[in-house]
């Protein structure tokens, strides 16, 4: 069913594509990248963190057993873009990949890919088709279930696939004020012996961009989601991730110099968890998250920008004591071709 899923969303993608190509030969090509190095004190709920934002994943899969250990992580990147005009008006391809590499442990390291298309629908308005990609996505070591309920002694490691259809749709209400609505579906397919996990998710969000002055901009968004696993599955070892969530954000950018920003951002994620099983250590759960960020960027050039920032998320299950805490610092520069 889920290859049936990925299959149609594929060609509907494509057909979109087809449907918009431009039908003039003039473009302009432009290409970036980017490396940044990072310090994290808890390696299990790193990239989890850097998600929880309006545009990554805020829902990463839940993370079972966190404080993992510190490690540094490389991140390179590159994207390259490609924009002409159609009788529709402007159109843009984009595709961006990278990864984060951890330095001691190997097993986190993973990759991804973007992939948008961008089509101007009047002078006020846009559409936005996006598919992200994050292959074997690794979560930590987790005790099997048995099909009986209750975990075994054994352990295995529980990786993932994520594949994550987006719309955005982008009006301009004013010379200041940009309303975005947005859809997501998305998959996230587990490797065995964890594959009873797997889910499907649909999301609903706007969001408002805000030009309060030449030199302040606010971003707030809000996101509804709802995951489903297969019950007929899950049965089998009374253990069911499926969730409701709700996460708020609000980015400030702020233009302390010509040449220097700082971006200031709190994010806010509720999950209550739809585990139907009395066994389940999620059932009748639910887990709130804070986080904060501070980025600092500095234009060096035109074509060169330097980055440095400060991350800081808390997250609790209702079933447990204490909160959990990661600490996220990093320096990175970014480049444009």
């Amino acid at each position: 069913m889920q290859d049936y899923h990925l299959n149609t969303l594929c060609r509907i993608l494509l057909s979109a594509i087809c449907l918009v190509l431009p039908s003039v030969a003039q473009a302009e090509w432009s290409a970036g990248g980017a490396f940044s190095t990072y310090y994290t004190d808890d390696v299990g709920l790193f990239s989890v963190t850097r998600r929880l934002s309006l545009d990554e994943d805020p829902t990463q899969p839940i993370v079972d057993e966190p404080q993992q250990g510190a490690d540094a992580v490389y991140e390179p990147s590159a994207s390259i873009d490609w924009t002409t005009e159609n009788p529709f008006g402007e159109f843009k391809l984009e595709l961006d990949a990278g990864a984060y590499i951890f330095q001691n442990h190997h097993a986190y390291t993973h990759g991804f890919l973007q992939l948008i298309v961008e089509q101007e629908l009047t002078e006020k308005s846009n559409i936005k088709l996006l598919y992200d990609f994050v292959p074997q996505l690794y979560i930590g070591k987790k005790a099997l279930f048995q099909e009986e309920g209750g975990e075994s002694d054994f352990e295995a490691d529980e990786r993932l696939n994520s594949h994550i259809w987006s719309m955005h749709l982008d009006h301009e209400l004013t010379d200041a004020l940009i309303l975005r609505g947005l859809v997501r579906y998305g998959i996230r397919v587990y490797d065995q012996p964890f594959a009873y996990r797997d889910t499907q998710f649909f999301t609903v969000g706007s969001h408002l961009e805000w030009m309060i002055t030449q030199d302040i901009e606010l971003l707030v968004g809000y996101h509804f989601e709802r995951g489903y696993t297969d019950h007929d599955q899950s049965v089998q070892y009374q253990d069911d991730i499926g969730y409701i969530n709700h996460f708020a954000s609000a980015e400030l950018k702020i233009h302390l110099l010509d040449d220097l920003k700082m971006l200031l951002i709190f994010d806010y994620e509720h999950n209550d968890f739809t585990s139907p099983f009395a066994d389940d250590i999620h059932y009748d759960g639910n887990e709130n998250v804070y986080q904060g960020e501070i980025e600092f960027l500095y234009e060096l050039t035109e074509q060169t920008t330097l980055k440095t920032g400060w991350q800081h998320g808390s997250r609790k299950f209702n079933y447990e004591a204490h909160n959990v805490h990661n600490n996220n610092v990093w320096i990175g520069a970014e480049f444009h071709f």
